[in-house]
């Protein structure tokens, strides 16, 4: 049976550092990369979701860290699926939370 042990660890460390990055200002997320944060937001996170989200991306947002950080979040979900509601990317989602504007309320 194979584990996701190391690519959940590389996954957590990996978003912790982005987002710590995001949060004191050594990173700051280009538009496209928002653009794919607000796309990620709201959708169900499966193997299948994310790479479609993934898929035809410019080149500058595909080399970026964020784009880079759903690419291990695909090798987590990919063999364990359960992944993607256990718990072991929530921290992602905080991350895509902080990128993404917060809903105003209607007034």
């Amino acid at each position: 049976m194979r584990t996701t042990a190391v690519p959940a660890d590389l996954l957590g460390s990996a978003t912790a550092g982005l987002l710590d990055d995001f949060r004191t200002g050594v990173w700051q997320p280009s538009v496209e990369e928002r653009d794919l944060a607000d796309g990620l937001a709201p959708i169900r996170w499966s193997e299948e979701s994310l790479r479609a989200s993934l898929r035809d991306l410019p080149q500058a947002v595909a080399d970026g860290r964020l784009c880079t950080l759903f690419v291990l979040v695909v090798q987590v979900i990919a063999p364990a699926p359960g992944a993607a509601s256990d718990g072991t990317l929530l921290q992602v989602r905080v991350l895509i939370d902080a990128l993404t504007p917060p809903l105003r309320a209607l007034a």
